[in-house]
């Protein structure tokens, strides 16, 4: 390059081309686009709370563990507001925030659910026949919005079902577990309550399936 002076080059940018045909049409390779179908319980639980219109907690159903017998309301003692109300050492219904059973109504993928193992006639929703195997997600709803029932007072709950799309391939989970008494921690046969020795503690398992 001489002293001022501007010299000027072409330069062709581009890929390398085969010396025996340079017109050749370049190729890419195999490029393949994976998306995995099981999607996180954890993280639809989140957004959904992120995008909920009122206060709201919403969790999902592996959150706290095994619940013991499958009952839901072992599982929404842990929230925060709720109190269960135990009948024979089962869990049966809900309080929130100091409110009545009567005044929590719990849905079922948004539809009513209906208690038919007493004869009350009271609006208390029962839990005895309702598993949390058969739940994704708990929506617990502490403040009433325009579309909610005239009962909820101090809030409501909704169970998600489960649903196949969340899944790619088949699930099948068990559990083994024991249920006792504080006060009949005797493997063993003890006396009571009926006129033979009977065993207080008993086994149970769960064999929840869930598949697309």
């Amino acid at each position: 390059v001489v002293a001022w002076h501007t010299l000027h080059r072409d330069f062709e940018l581009g890929t390398a081309r085969s010396s025996s045909d340079p017109e050749s049409v370049v190729k890419l390779g195999e490029f393949v686009v994976g998306a995995s179908k099981e999607m996180d319980g954890a993280a639809l639980a989140i957004n959904e709370q992120r995008f909920a219109p009122n206060i709201s907690h919403v969790v999902s159903a592996g959150e706290f563990g095994v619940s013991a017998d499958g009952s839901v309301g072992e599982f929404l003692k842990f929230l925060p507001g709720i109190s269960v109300d135990y009948v024979g050492g089962t869990a049966n219904t809900i309080s929130m925030d100091g409110v009545p059973s009567n005044y929590v109504p719990v849905t079922v993928g948004g539809f009513d659910l209906a208690s038919t193992s007493s004869a009350s006639t009271s609006r208390s929703t029962e839990l005895l026949q309702v598993s949390i195997h058969n739940a994704a997600r708990l929506e617990v709803s502490h403040s009433p919005t325009s579309e909610s029932p005239a009962a909820a007072l101090a809030g409501s709950i909704n169970i998600v079902p489960r649903s196949a799309f969340e899944r790619s391939k088949p699930l099948f989970t068990s559990s083994v577990y024991l249920m006792m008494r504080d006060n009949y921690r005797a493997l063993g046969a003890t006396e009571g309550p009926r006129k033979y020795a009977t065993r207080k503690i008993q086994p149970g398992f769960d064999s929840p399936t869930s598949c697309p």
